[in-house]
């Protein structure tokens, strides 16, 4: 009797050293370690916003209204050189209807934006970054009783300055991120029609020797500020949140003597993944998406 319980005994403590590894790699956390460019945070937010449109080219009239928003974002690690960066691509979407006085009016705008950032940690909980974004966005805004010039095309691009602040909050076992983020166009070109010229005269007859103007924060004082939460609601790998969104776009313009403005206030809310591509024995049990 014995003998079996010293057997038994030896079974149980064999079980227990080979769980000893499992263990200690499963209290592994996303750090500054593991390789970074193999992280891919993808989010994508469905919501609503409210417009406020203005184009002397148009019209005088402020344009109020309301317009679905789509937000879709990819934020990855990556080595570059002894440096770490962050690269953040992000697409936005909007389709809305907006009226005055007297006539309604369709809006339909979308922009796609790349940019690259360095981080600095500050303390444990606190990352801030500082890089440059690309921007690039098109659409219209048409006004279907407006007679000979029904429709204002928008479209522009610029290099912009871009920061955020990312707080990791203790609640939980993961914890949840805040995320501000405030983008400034500095300089770009935009097309600029002048005040009367019609579209006829630009694409038919190709009088269009000075559509493009240069912008800058003078004659173009715009920025996008965004805040997002991003709460982890799967335990198991800790790769799914769910994202609560507030995007804002201010873009104002005036030049060749037409006035136009177009301010987005969206509320969006949707999914985060997190896709891992890291090294066998890097096992992860929670992350830090960014």
């Amino acid at each position: 009797m014995t003998n079996v319980i010293s057997k038994v005994a030896a079974f149980i403590a064999a079980l227990a050293l080979l769980a000893i590894p499992t263990t200690s790699r499963a209290q592994h956390f996303v750090t500054d370690s593991i390789i970074p460019e193999r992280i891919v945070v993808r989010s994508t937010t469905y919501g609503a916003s409210l417009l406020n449109s203005l184009d002397t080219y148009l019209s005088g009239y402020d344009y109020t209204g309301a317009a679905l928003y789509l937000q879709h974002e990819n934020f990855r690690d990556a080595r570059t050189g002894n440096y770490r960066w962050k690269f953040q691509t992000m697409l936005n979407g909007t389709l809305g209807y907006t009226t005055q006085q007297y006539y309604g009016q369709i809006v339909g705008l979308a922009s796609y934006s790349w940019g690259g950032y360095h981080p600095f940690a500050i303390g444990k909980r606190l990352k801030l970054l500082a890089g440059v974004q690309l921007q690039l966005e098109g659409g219209a805004l048409y006004v279907p009783g407006n007679g000979n010039n029904p429709v204002a095309a928008k479209l522009r691009t610029a290099v912009a300055a871009s920061g955020m602040a990312i707080y990791r909050i203790p609640i939980g076992r993961v914890g949840w991120t805040v995320r501000l983020q405030l983008d400034v166009p500095m300089a770009g070109v935009m097309f600029a029609p002048q005040f009367g010229q019609s579209y006829y005269e630009i694409f038919g007859l190709g009088y269009a020797s000075a559509v493009v103007a240069f912008t800058h924060p003078v004659n173009s004082p715009s920025w996008r500020h965004m805040l997002t939460l991003d709460i982890p609601i799967r335990c198991r790998r800790h790769s799914t949140t769910l994202r609560i969104a507030y995007t804002g776009d201010i873009f104002q313009s005036n030049i060749n003597y037409i006035r136009s403005h177009i301010y987005r206030h969206a509320l969006s809310i949707g999914f985060v993944k997190t896709i891992f591509k890291i090294k066998q024995e890097n096992v992860l049990n929670a992350y830090s998406p960014y």
